[in-house]
């Protein structure tokens, strides 16, 4: 896991009182990051900006966050790595030897094979390779060290002494005169490359007599003033000018007193959070740091406690970084922070630890420093000399204010005034004497002189200073409103003499000296509907232009003199990092600065976004608790120990073009060996990509934002947020271009996208050729089975509609015989009682039913009125044959769509002669048959409704079996089929008492017209 620690370097050589403990933000990356070990041996930069760490399992690249090692790399230790000018990196590998990776395809290739076979020990290892500014690629093992040239493919070997069985280990260093230095463990070399050789400058091997010793050299650097420094192992650290002139004895000195049992490894030149220029040194012990001009050594407990071995360090210039390898993984230290200056607290000054909680400019441009204990510190920055103010008792200062031309101090012990003659800080009896709480917040001398005290739990008092007696500007009721259940936190005084009170949790009111009130600006017209982004007011300070600031739990505000909320940045619509915002300023450009919980945030009201400054760009910690915007245009933040001074100017001006680089590609899951730069062909089967792009300035994930644009797919940009990766599957075959971009938290977008070009050529079966040749094939094969389905569906619908009108007719001539039947056997009863009258009518009343009859049967089909008529002369002949015992009535529709509807000729008569027979004619009492018709939903709904007996009472021959119903029943069968909506129900009707009152018919017909 990630993680960052702020180290106070304890100074462990005897130093003056008055030495200065400076202060380091490290952070580590092991193998819970992915390191593939935490053994890490050298460590460089290929020409893309992407960092290369040789570690003790393999070589591996990191581009911010993945670290990822070649595949056929992943076993032996890599003692050496580093780049030509063509971007070639080379690699020193135990299992392998001196192998040549390629950047852009990640592949490697053994140029010089480590041989442990045969008998010749100069080709046993190829140790520590280094390439200098000539593209010749350095390499040692224990008997020599060798030259390799790519361009020829020529080896040369230099032996370092003329004995034998020489333990002689080597490491390579270029000055900033392209002079290359040998550093072995039995001297110093310089290369003579006009002459081939390697001459001896320090060691046993040496020229000069005064140089010639026996020494043990690791690793060498140079700092900016040209001199070369060596770790010197037991003998300490080893300063070497080479520009004083190598013959001298005085261009060699050791630095063995302060680095004592040390065993010095390697070291860099850097600076520290101040800006000083030291040294890093790195020991078998732990990490160690120098100052030249001061000679001056902290060494880091936090190293040494531990014993980590330091192995290599590497100067990141474009980035500021300060990498570090040791043996319990890989450090980074980020010194360019521009804009940020850090002061320590010196332990002569006040006791430590000490919180600097209210900083407070002085007349004479110098600070005082309100603290958590003691008093207040008195700091002249031309001088950096601190000097503490006591309070009379121990107390923790909440603010700091310069009123009357002396320091007062609102603290949790009472309110304390500063004698600048003395130096020191004595009780206001004032305070005492109104108040009987001790917690002070705040004070202010308002423009027409009078001292305005604010009370934690009290509220607010005014007194005239000359005669130290309280002032009634408000009435006591308002005062105890302002104060219930309501604390106040901050007062400050408007560009219009106006008093804004903070308090928690009501949140922000002013004083209405007019009507000696105190108003809520929530309260106020103007704000209705609008709310502050929190009511727990922890700070209120005048901005540009008059207006008023405001810094609560939940985000920040800007409002105007009048009391009218301008502007808002709350947790919940805006990307804060932390809902405690402690206190605001804003600067000329409108951009609010506020503290939190997660360092300082910068908003800018016009484009809505964040910035964010926190450890990783140089602040002591991201929880300040001081909090001061001076007249220089600085902000000046108080933290444990240390002072933040911020050039608001020059981070608001820092403006880094963010930079984009394509790390990866995946194929299936697979990395994808090639070129990245050049265009990416996949096959068919290889349509899931997923690429992985960096920016290379290893700053943590949230402070990178990318977007992205597929031309040829979507062309829009889309934003992937803190995302480094886009992923693409069942892309269309054909070709794209993948645009990425890179920004900052502020907006500020690279320079020119990433450009990638991607082709996915189709499958053989989509291609032109392949469409083309059998194109006419597939076509006059579909031609031929649409015809043949045609014709199959044609014949299967003219076959099932003759099987259903067969049927039909079957039932017809079913159905005809009788009807024949019943009428006759009405006839019969007639003639058999001697009513010939009515037996005439009833026979004339028949003949044409019957000549009715036979009309229809030529016809599959009738209209729905011609049914209907048959059916009205088929009651008339049943109503006269039972002497009229029951009534009827016939309720049909009058519309052409229902009267013009063809259906089966005998569908409505079997239910209504049911009705008759079953349901009425058995009734004692009225009896009442009705017919109704309507046209519904595009369907005829037909309902046959009788008042008889009902089904349950109806009486029923034995063995009688009613043929027109179930031939009906057939009929609705056949439209079923065409039709599901078609059905038939029968329904039994009920009186009030549940007994039975009938039966209703209800068809439900498809409409089908001739």
């Amino acid at each position: 896991m990630r993680f960052i620690l702020v180290f106070l370097l304890v100074f462990t050589t005897c130093w003056g009182a008055h030495a200065q403990m400076p202060t380091l933000t490290l952070e580590y990356l092991t193998t819970k990051e992915g390191l593939p070990s935490n053994d890490v041996w050298c460590i460089t930069k290929d020409k893309q900006g992407f960092l290369w760490i040789g570690t003790g399992r393999s070589v591996c690249r990191y581009d911010g966050y993945t670290f990822r090692a070649l595949d056929d790399q992943k076993l032996g230790y890599c003692s050496g790595v580093s780049t030509d000018s063509s971007g070639t990196v080379y690699a020193s590998i135990s299992t392998k030897g001196l192998c040549a990776i390629n950047p852009e395809t990640f592949t490697a290739e053994t140029i010089l094979r480590n041989n442990y076979e045969d008998a010749d020990r100069t080709n046993d290892m190829h140790e520590r390779v280094f390439v200098d500014s000539y593209n010749q690629a350095w390499v040692g093992d224990y008997t020599s060290v060798k030259r390799y040239d790519p361009a020829r493919k020529k080896l040369r070997l230099y032996a370092l002494s003329s004995a034998t069985n020489i333990h002689q280990d080597a490491t390579f260093f270029e000055d900033n005169q392209r002079r290359l230095w040998v550093i072995s463990e039995i001297g110093l070399y310089r290369y003579d490359r006009p002459n081939d050789r390697l001459i001896c400058v320090l060691g046993q091997e040496a020229k000069q007599a005064s140089n010639k010793r026996p020494v043990r050299l690791e690793m060498a650097f140079q700092d900016t003033k040209g001199t070369i420094w060596i770790g010197a192992f037991d003998s300490g650290l080893l300063r070497f000018s080479p520009e004083i002139g190598g013959s001298s004895d005085q261009s060699f000195s050791f630095l063995s007193k302060e680095f004592a049992n040390q065993n010095v490894i390697c070291g860099q030149a850097s600076v520290d959070a101040n800006g000083r220029k030291l040294l890093f040194i790195g020991t078998e012990k732990g990490l160690s740091l120098y100052y030249p001009d001061e000679n001056q050594v902290y060494h880091l407990p936090e190293f040494y406690n531990k014993g980590i071995h330091v192995r290599v360090m590497y100067d990141d210039k474009d980035n500021g970084i300060l990498w570090i390898g040791t043996r319990k993984g890989l450090i980074k230290y980020r010194y360019r922070n521009p804009g940020i200056h850090t002061i320590d607290i010196p332990a002569s000054a006040v006791r430590l630890p000490v919180e600097v909680t209210s900083p407070l400019q002085l007349p004479d441009t110098n600070f005082l420093l309100g603290l958590s204990h003691s008093g207040a510190l008195v700091w002249k920055p031309s001088t950096n000399q601190f000097h503490l103010w006591p309070y009379p008792t121990s107390a923790y200062t909440y603010r700091l204010q310069w009123i009357q031309n002396r320091p007062m101090a609102f603290t949790d012990k009472g309110v304390f005034v500063g004698d600048p003659t003395k130096g020191t800080f004595s009780v206001l009896p004032v305070a005492s004497r109104l108040f009987t709480s001790t917690e002070f917040r705040d004070g202010l001398l308002d423009r027409k002189g009078r001292f305005w005290i604010a009370n934690l739990t009290e509220g607010l008092k005014v007194v005239d200073p000359t005669t130290a007696t309280e002032l009634k500007l408000w009435p006591e009721s308002m005062a105890k409103q302002l104060c219930k259940n309501n604390y106040v936190k901050a007062i400050t005084e408007g560009t219009d003499g106006k008093i804004w009170i903070a308090t928690c949790p009501n949140g922000l009111y002013y004083f209405d000296e007019l009507r000696a009130s105190f108003v809520n600006i929530l309260d106020l017209p103007v704000n209705k509907g609008k709310s502050l982004s929190g009511l727990c007011i922890n700070a209120v300070q005048r901005g540009e232009g008059g207006s008023m600031l405001v810094a609560s739990w939940g985000g920040v505000n800007k409002v105007s003199s009048s009391g009218q909320l301008l502007a808002s940045f709350d947790y919940q619509h805006d990307k804060l990092s932390d809902t405690y915002c402690s206190n605001i300023c804003d600067d000329k450009a409108g951009n609010l600065w506020f503290s939190t919980n997660e360092g300082v945030h910068i908003a800018n009201l016009k484009t809505r976004k964040v910035k964010y400054l926190t450890t990783i760009e140089g602040l002591s910690s991201n929880d300040p608790v001081g909090f001061l915007k001076n007249g220089s245009n600085e902000l000046i933040l108080g933290h444990i120990n240390t002072i933040n001074i911020l050039n608001i100017n020059a981070l608001i001006r820092s403006k880094v073009i963010p930079h984009i680089a394509l790390s990866s590609v995946e194929v299936k899951g697979k990395m994808l060996h090639q070129d990245l730069t050049k265009e990416i062909v996949l096959q068919p089967d290889e349509n899931s990509i997923t690429l992985n792009f960096s920016t290379l300035n290893f700053e943590p994930a949230s402070k990178n934002v990318y977007s992205y644009q597929l031309e040829g797919y979507e062309p829009n940009w889309v934003d992937l947020g803190n995302q480094h990766t886009v992923s693409f599957t069942n892309l269309p075959a054909r070709s794209y271009t993948l645009r990425v971009r890179s920004s900052d938290s502020f907006g500020l977008k690279s320079d020119k996208p990433l450009v990638i070009q991607l082709t996915i050529k189709p499958y053989f079966t989509n291609t032109w050729f392949f469409r083309t040749l059998i194109g006419l094939f597939i076509a006059g094969l579909i031609v031929l089975m649409m015809r043949w389905r045609v014709n199959t569906l044609a014949e299967r619908n003219r076959l099932d509609l003759q099987v259903t009108e067969w049927r039909l007719k079957a039932l017809q001539s079913q159905m005809n015989p009788h009807f024949l039947f019943n009428s006759l056997n009405s006839v019969q009863s007639y003639l058999l009682t001697n009513r010939g009258i009515e037996g005439a009518k009833y026979l004339s009343k028949f003949s044409k039913l019957v000549r009715r009859i036979m009309e229809n049967s030529n016809h599959q089909y009738l209209s729905f009125e011609q049914i209907i008529d048959t059916l009205r002369m088929y009651v008339e002949i049943e109503s006269f044959r039972f002497n009229h015992e029951f009534s009827y009535s016939f309720d049909i529709e009058d519309n052409e769509v229902l009267l013009d509807a063809h259906l089966p000729p005998m569908l409505l008569q079997p239910y209504v002669e049911n009705a008759i027979w079953h349901g009425l004619m058995p009734k004692e009492g009225p009896k009442t048959l009705k017919i109704r018709a309507r046209i519904q939903d595009n369907h005829i709904v037909c309902t046959i409704e009788d008042n008889g007996v009902g089904r349950a009472f109806a009486p029923r021959t034995e063995g009688h079996i009613s043929r027109g119903q179930e031939m009906t029943k057939g009929i609705f069968e056949s439209l079923r089929r065409k039709d599901k909506e078609a059905k038939i129900e029968l329904i039994d009707l009920v009186d009030t008492d549940n007994n039975p009152a009938g039966t209703r018919v209800k068809m439900t017909i498809p409409i089908e017209k001739a």
